[in-house]
């Protein structure tokens, strides 16, 4: 006759598997919105780099006020990047501020 085991255990109950957050659809679009935006702010800060390099050439220096467009254009299209690349969780304009020209 079988010897019955006396250190039999029962099997342990599995734990229901962990709840995984739903996935970010706002974020996704909003992330597609301002790919938009930037793409087209970036051509216009290349172009407005274009423009001031003529500037350059005709004046030999840059007004402050053009500079400092320039300026914000190049930081707006850094703050949609980074919000692309979920690098930071602050929404670029027109749902959170403009970045100033200021250096």
């Amino acid at each position: 006759m079988p010897q019955s085991d006396a250190s039999y255990e029962p099997p342990v109950p599995i734990e229901p598997a962990q709840t995984r957050a739903a996935f970010p659809w706002e974020r996704l679009i909003l992330s597609a919105f301002f790919a938009f935006i930037a793409w087209c702010a970036f051509w216009v800060v290349l172009l407005s780099a274009v423009v001031m390099w003529i500037m350059i050439a005709v004046s030999r220096e840059v007004h402050p006020q053009f500079k400092s467009f320039v300026t914000a254009g190049a930081r707006y299209v850094g703050q949609c990047l980074s919000y692309i690349l979920m690098i930071s969780d602050e929404k670029p304009f027109p749902l959170g501020p403009l970045p100033s020209g200021a250096p």
